[in-house]
């Protein structure tokens, strides 16, 4: 599994193969953009074919797991933070095209979740 920085969370693999993802925008509640989501379906898709990975823990930063979705279209990053996967090129410019982006990748997100085969823990915080 792929470990580092990414668009709107990190990744830590820890023994004896506890793979740790935390979402660190918490100014921003930890909201999930659709590249985030992308890059999550991603990291899972990883998580889940690598032996090395035993359990899956997803936790957030700040006062918040995740506030939902984020329509801000504003890019998540900071220093040192890559996509694994590329954007969408012709992204949507209102709203309403943007919400159903997110959730048509959301649908995608929520199956990788549930086909998975390893324990995943949500260790959730904030309110």
């Amino acid at each position: 599994m792929d470990t580092g920085k990414f668009r709107g969370f990190e990744v830590a693999l820890h023994d004896p193969g506890i793979g740790l993802i935390t979402f660190n925008q918490p100014d921003r509640l930890n909201g999930m953009t659709q590249g985030l989501k992308r890059d999550l379906v991603e990291i899972l898709t990883e998580a889940q074919m690598d032996d090395a990975v035993r359990v899956i823990v997803i936790t957030g930063s700040g006062k918040a797991f995740s506030a939902g979705d984020d329509i801000s279209g504003r890019p998540l990053g900071g220093d040192g933070a890559r996509a694994l996967v590329p954007d969408i090129g012709r992204g949507h410019t209102d709203p309403i095209g943007t919400y159903s982006a997110l959730r048509s990748i959301s649908q995608r997100l929520n199956w990788t979740v549930r086909e998975l085969d390893k324990l995943t823990i949500a260790a959730i915080n904030g309110f």
